[in-house]
């Protein structure tokens, strides 16, 4: 029945599922009055139904993308299209019909066709839920942001219980979004500190800088080294370009944070450091050799015929773009989802992708495997159309920065993860709100 990870003690990990239950009952018990809400909820809750087996997952899958259609129809969120509505719904159109085809093309089942593919169509939905639940004038929006706060707190929670049972950081277990693969280690921080400075309108206090650790304490337990790189700048941009803010307090405190964020990750991570373990020195040359042999390979092991690293990858894609080379079929439409999301690392070597290992295979370079060219510009095309309807200039840019990177660069999670699209399509209409309602605190960001 449970599909346990296999070197850690099954007790242990009983005794994380059930914190993670008792919190999950708590939010449920708390904000069951709003189906949407439920519905949001089990989006953060998919490490439960992981762990409890692949048919008992497969179920929840159903079960989420019938529970958010359902929403939506009862809400009547398709119903009062508003301008822009139709672009972003013709290029989602767009993207399912080039992702339809290229799984049909390819011979993939049913099942991964499905499985797959709900996700998009749940970020699609959520795109008008979000925005319905919002604009409504009987909605509490202090309430709503609240609910989304705590929703998260419960993620840091349930990472300080991973540390209580399991000690040691477990990269497959991140808070109760993951049990297999630790990539969200390194995204939820990140929107979890977006969501945190939209919460409090950028006015971040000693606890909410508590708040924001116990985001880091998330990727240091799931042994994510990224987040040590990308989350100073991600405090960075919202503490000092995005407000345009004169030297004051929380300046200053964001100014202190973001290399201190950075000087703790490469201690707390083993392999950051030339010693080799938890609290190793600071050195700074080192940290950076290795982060640059890590994302594009070792220089001096060449290897012809496959690409090293997540960089890598993603230039590998440029440079047969760029070419004289001609593309293929496969090239245009992939070769299939069953290629990336089926199969374990040992059989992704077996199919001479072009690659070095199925883990430098960023978000992008999943997308080319599973879809070709084709599917890449089309999931572009949708995403970018959303990000671009945020109104505040600078949030828009850090924004699609921050997404463009994960894609571009890491593992594309964002676009795959119905929770993280939540919070996605949440900073786009609630920053638009603020613009509608609240303009005196928007010239003040």
């Amino acid at each position: 029945m449970f599909r346990p990870i296999l070197y850690l003690p099954l007790n242990q990990q009983l005794f994380l599922y059930f914190v993670e239950l008792i919190t999950l009952i708590y939010l449920l018990n708390r904000y069951k009055k709003s189906s949407f809400y439920v519905l949001v909820i089990f989006l953060f809750y998919q490490a439960i139904f992981l762990f409890l087996g692949a048919d008992i997952n497969n179920g929840y899958k159903i079960i989420v993308l019938l529970f958010t259609l359902q929403v939506s129809i009862k809400r009547k969120v398709f119903t009062s299209f508003k301008k822009g509505d139709g672009l972003i719904s013709f290029l989602f159109v767009l993207f399912s019909i080039s992702y339809l085809y290229s799984a049909y093309n390819n011979g993939d089942t049913l099942t991964i066709i499905l499985s797959q593919y709900s996700r998009f169509l749940i970020a699609y939905c959520l795109l008008f839920l979000v925005r319905k639940e919002i604009n409504n004038p009987t909605t509490d929006v202090e309430f709503f942001k609240k609910f989304i706060y705590d929703v998260i707190l419960m993620q840091i929670i349930i990472t300080l219980a991973k540390f209580l049972f399991l000690i040691d950081p477990v990269e497959e277990l991140v808070g109760s979004i993951s049990h297999f693969g630790g990539a969200a280690g390194t995204t939820l921080p990140i929107l979890g500190f977006i969501m945190l400075w939209f919460y409090k309108k950028g006015d971040l206090k000693n606890k909410d800088w508590l708040y924001s650790a116990g985001l880091l304490f998330i990727g240091f337990m799931a042994g994510k080294r990224a987040v040590w790189f990308i989350m100073p700048l991600v405090i960075a941009a919202f503490m000092i370009y995005v407000p345009k803010i004169k030297l004051n307090k929380t300046l200053i405190y964001g100014i202190l944070m973001a290399p201190m964020a950075f000087y703790l990750g490469v201690r707390l991570s083993p392999s950051l450091n030339p010693d080799h373990k938890i609290w190793g020195s600071f050195d700074f040359e080192y940290t950076f050799d290795f982060a640059d042999k890590y994302q594009f390979g070792d220089k001096t092991k060449k290897d012809e015929k496959r690409v090293q690293g997540r960089g890598g990858a993603t230039m590998s894609l440029w440079d047969k773009l760029s070419s004289d080379e001609k593309l293929t079929e496969k090239d245009l439409f992939g070769s299939g989802l069953s290629d990336i999301y089926a199969v374990n690392y040992e059989e992704f070597d077996k199919l001479k992708t072009g690659i070095h290992s199925k883990g430098s295979a960023t978000g992008i370079y999943q997308t080319y495997i599973s879809n070709g060219y084709v599917g890449i510009f089309t999931i572009l095309l949708f995403n970018l159309a959303v990000l671009w309807r945020i109104k505040m200039k600078r949030i828009r840019w850090v924004i699609i920065a921050i997404v463009g990177w994960e894609f571009i660069m890491y593992t594309g999670l964002i676009f795959r993860t119905p929770a993280f699209m939540f919070l996605i399509v949440y900073f786009v209409h609630y920053g638009n709100y603020l613009m509608q309602r609240k303009p005196k605190i928007v010239r003040s960001l």
